[in-house]
């Protein structure tokens, strides 16, 4: 039997986008400006969870309260990709979360929805420093195992994420849905 190592970005794949959903009323340069400047200060760890309300407040206008109360009215577990991840392990697969977040509200949220249970492993890049598209996490990650794999799969919605991935022996997978992974992983 291969031995695999099964990676899956959180937003988007295993949670919803909250981000995105959260940002539906802000203009393509107000998304652009948070992404850039502010989600990556707080996934690489410089900034705190608490930055992107207050620079939404701040700079944007937007009632601080009511656009994090909108966050955490869109975080929800995507239950088709937790069941597959299930289905995984079941047949052998090691499972690992590599997500661009801030590590305290990851936490929170595998604690509330109950999912550290389905994840061998889970990397949070606040917690190193080092954010995705950056080779550097993914070899972090990686290394974190101390072990070989036969095969081993990252998926991820943002396509910005799995450039450069063979390179590492890492087979890159766009997430359309739990049923396309299903297709391919799935024996």
């Amino acid at each position: 039997m291969d031995k695999n190592l099964y990676l899956f970005d959180c937003f988007g794949v295993v949670l919803s986008e909250v981000s995105t959903l959260s940002m539906r009323g802000f203009t393509d340069e107000q998304r652009q400006y948070m992404r850039e400047q502010v989600f990556r200060r707080v996934d690489t760890g410089e900034a705190e969870m608490e930055c992107i309300f207050t620079t939404a407040a701040e700079r944007f206008g937007y009632d601080k309260e009511k656009f994090r109360s909108e966050w955490k009215s869109n975080e929800r577990v995507n239950h088709d990709t937790v069941a597959l991840i299930d289905e995984l392990r079941a047949q052998g697969g090691t499972i690992a979360l590599l997500s661009n977040a801030n590590a305290g509200y990851i936490d929170c949220l595998f604690k509330r929805f109950d999912l550290y249970r389905h994840f061998d492993k889970v990397f949070v890049s606040s917690s190193f420093r080092v954010a995705k598209p950056d080779i550097a996490f993914y070899k972090l990650c990686l290394d974190g195992f101390g072990e070989k794999f036969d095969e081993i799969y990252f998926t991820d919605d943002n396509p910005q994420n799995l450039v450069g991935l063979e390179a590492l022996g890492i087979t890159p997978i766009l997430f359309a849905s739990a049923e396309q992974l299903r297709k391919l992983f799935i024996t």
